[in-house]
């Protein structure tokens, strides 16, 4: 019973850090982000378009990503004594997240057989497919770009 416990915690964990990256993405990346002043701003006047420019590809590593995943992680911390499998799942997803998001946009072909929603979101309609690593929330949402 306690491994699947945990084992449906960590599912939860998954789901959880995806509707996470669709608010961070959708949210304070796209919408704030269109704001020239605003702290992320650099999403858009960067990340996008050098992805655009170069035909997907972005070799420069986001120190927000690198500073950023983990703060958003230890706010979470207090799972970890909770709900560990849930922490678990956050902690998955956040080490997901780095990994292919920075190999997606090393090897674009790969990206657009495989993750065919983040190169759709870079590629053909910036205002949908927030999710990266996986699309289950712009599928609940109905914002996934077909």
């Amino acid at each position: 019973a306690f491994l699947l416990v945990e084992l449906l915690g960590f599912l939860f964990g998954i789901v959880y850090a995806n509707v996470i990256e669709y608010m961070v993405h959708k949210y304070l990346f796209h919408e704030l982000g269109k704001k020239k002043t605003s702290i992320f701003a650099f999403h858009i006047r960067n990340h996008h378009l050098i992805a655009r420019k170069n035909k997907f590809i972005d070799r420069k590593i986001s120190l927000v990503e690198i500073i950023g995943l983990p703060m958003i992680l230890s706010t979470h911390i207090p799972l970890y004594f909770i709900a560990p499998g849930i922490f678990y799942g956050l902690s998955v997803y956040a080490l997901a997240f780095v990994v292919l998001h920075n190999y997606q946009h090393h090897h674009p072909e790969f990206t657009k057989k495989y993750f065919r929603w983040h190169w759709n979101h870079h590629m053909q309609n910036q205002n949908k497919s927030w999710g990266v690593v996986l699309p289950l929330t712009d599928i609940v949402a109905g914002t996934l770009e077909k």
